[in-house]
């Protein structure tokens, strides 16, 4: 009797003993030794106006060229033509443009004395034979078109074309005679003319450079651009080549486009200041350009803040399965992560019951999962939200009744990031940061956006970065000084 009593006594201790137990466990955090993807951003093309105001050229042309453009005063000079010859300037060279050729209109005056000596069969000798003399003025414009282009090496080169028309062959008359003196004329002003191009290539490969102006703007916008607003925020424009279109004769002006080729993102980490300019690349010329620029812009929620609101909506709430069989609370949960993977580092504290027994269980495990953006709801969201490989390995020892629930369900229904406030707050920014009217230096900014929309998530070490991208249009431009 004895025996037995101690038999039952020995079993109502064991069943005692296996009626409540408390497992403890602390799951190895994930590795997430995997590089972060790299952020590609789009590629832009900034549009900077080159303009050459044709005053400023002709202003050059004026003061090198002379009055008198020829004078020849001696009948017996050039073999004996008889004939004296001045051209002379009567007005500035105008500039403009004809199709794709700079036009350079010089106003001319020809004054032309011809004689006419004869011996009369003999009767005189050559110094006292009788003559007759005559002069005439004429009035004639003369053009001087060049088609400029820019080298790969920033030169300019020229090649020019001589242009007039006489409306009536100018003839000298002398009564007896008269000289046609069209052919001399035109012999004088294509050589006079001739030099004139010269000139005009000399003064513009000596003051069309363009070099020193572009590599001002590549450097300058190198510079991160704070944007004005209540959001801090900065423009960071990364050059990476250089074009020019082909040289466009305007109305008033040569123009011509520098498309730096870079990508733009708005960021609102404050970049670092006084970093080593990059330097220009070799130039790539006679380029089509457009003036469409994609903008990456982010909308960055700190893994301190998604904890806050990991924790407001689940912490400290029980969640039964199986009508009371099992209970688990979540008693503190810390977001994080790196490369694609978001990790939920959660402290659990749970239960579960099977008649007279039951086993408690308390530890510290990991979930997994990547962050995507959801457009309906404008929402940062987790999509393949499960236990690390590690954590799932030691809840099956535990708590496999976990994996038969929808308890990570639960808690991925639960991680929702809302960025509709911030997408908007970027929209206002996108277009502040392409208008900036005072860059420092001469440039501006002018631009519009057309599109915007929420790519991908990406993570950094501290951040979930909600990657935007958006087009529109933008130019630089130069102040007026």
């Amino acid at each position: 009797m004895m025996k037995q009593f101690w038999m039952l006594a020995i079993l109502a201790a064991a069943l005692w003993g296996c009626k409540s137990s408390t497992v403890t466990q602390e799951a190895p955090a994930p590795d997430l030794s995997a590089v972060a993807k790299q952020l590609v951003l789009p590629r832009s093309t900034l549009n900077v106006p080159i303009v050459v105001p044709y005053a400023e050229v002709a202003a050059l042309l004026n003061k090198e060229l002379a009055e008198i453009l020829y004078e020849d005063r001696d009948f017996d000079n050039n073999g004996g033509d008889n004939v004296q010859l001045v051209v002379r300037r009567t007005g500035d060279v105008r500039l403009s443009a004809k199709g794709e050729y700079l036009q350079a209109t010089v106003p001319l005056h020809i004054f032309v004395k011809g004689r006419v000596k004869s011996t009369l069969g003999g009767m005189f000798s050559d110094a006292n034979a009788p003559q007759l003399v005559q002069d005439a003025n004429f009035n004639l414009e003369v053009n001087l078109n060049s088609k400029l282009s820019v080298q790969p090496d920033w030169s300019v080169n020229t090649q020019s074309q001589i242009g007039y028309k006489w409306t009536q062959r100018p003839t000298l008359d002398i009564g007896i005679v008269k000289i046609p003196i069209g052919s001399l004329i035109e012999k004088v002003i294509d050589q006079e003319l001739n030099k004139m191009a010269a000139l005009l290539d000399k003064e513009a490969k000596k003051q069309l450079k363009f070099q020193k102006q572009v590599l001002g703007y590549w450097n300058q916008l190198q510079d991160p651009m704070a944007i004005p607003g209540p959001v801090p925020a900065w423009l960071i424009i990364n050059p990476d080549s250089i074009y020019l279109s082909r040289l466009v004769p305007e109305a008033t002006a040569l123009r011509l486009t520098a498309g730096i080729g870079a990508t733009v993102l708005v960021s609102t980490s404050e970049p670092a200041k006084g970093g080593k300019k990059k330097p220009m690349p070799a130039l790539q010329v006679n380029r089509v350009l457009g003036d469409e620029v994609k903008l990456t812009l982010t909308a960055g929620i700190d893994y301190t803040t998604a904890t806050k609101l990991a924790e407001q909506a689940l912490a400290g709430k029980e969640m039964v399965f199986e009508g009371g069989k099992h209970r688990v609370t979540i008693e503190e949960i810390e977001i994080g992560g790196k490369g694609e993977s978001l990790v939920a580092k959660v402290k659990l504290k749970g239960r579960t019951k099977a008649g007279l027994f039951s086993k408690k269980i308390n530890g510290t495990y990991y979930f997994r999962g990547v962050p995507y953006y959801e457009p309906t709801k404008q929402e940062i969201r987790i999509r393949n939200f499960d236990f690390d490989v590690k954590s799932r390995d030691l809840l099956l020892q535990s708590a496999e009744w976990l994996f038969k629930s929808n308890f990570k369900n639960l808690v991925e229904a639960q991680m929702r990031y809302p960025v509709k406030k911030e997408i908007e707050e970027l929209r206002k920014l996108a277009g502040n940061s392409l208008n900036q009217p005072n860059l420092g230096g001469i440039m501006q900014l002018s631009g519009s956006i057309d599109r915007l929309e929420p790519r991908e998530v990406q993570l950094s070490d501290s951040y979930m970065l909600l990657i935007v991208e958006s087009s529109g249009k933008l130019r630089a431009g130069i102040k007026a000084q």
